[in-house]
């Protein structure tokens, strides 16, 4: 008998940002979406190998885009270990132009509170198996 080996791609194009923020995951939220005009909102918690991460999300039905923010310190571990050193993921499913992803930075670094905001490219990642939602 024979054995078959199932062997997935997974989609990894989507647009990824890292921020670096002090204030507690719902108030980065909230000015999310005030700023950026979305609607993110509790979604329950990314759990990766045990550790709970806490999640937002946000899907726009009218461009087609999927909005999460997702923390990268959990309960157990970091979500993305390389990333130590940033707090949150915004992560966008969906057409965005490089223009729309430059104008979203941006605005996302003119916040009070907010560190740093910068694009992340995805393959690259070690663990960006663990960014799948």
């Amino acid at each position: 008998m024979t054995k078959t080996k199932l062997q997935i791609e997974y989609d990894y194009n989507f647009f990824l940002a890292g921020i670096v923020c002090s204030d507690p995951d719902y108030r980065l939220c909230w000015k999310l979406n005030t700023l950026l005009n979305l609607r993110l909102t509790k979604a329950g918690d990314h759990i990766v190998e045990q550790s709970r991460h806490s999640l937002f999300s946000y899907v726009n039905e009218e461009l087609f885009r999927e909005y999460y923010m997702l923390a990268n310190k959990g309960d157990q571990r970091y979500l993305v270990e390389e990333l130590r050193h940033i707090d949150y993921f915004l992560i966008v499913k969906g057409a965005l132009e490089a223009d729309e992803q430059r104008s979203m930075l941006e605005r996302i670094k003119k916040q009070d509170k907010v560190s740093a905001a910068f694009l992340i490219d995805v393959p690259s990642l070690k663990a960006k198996q663990n960014l799948l939602l």
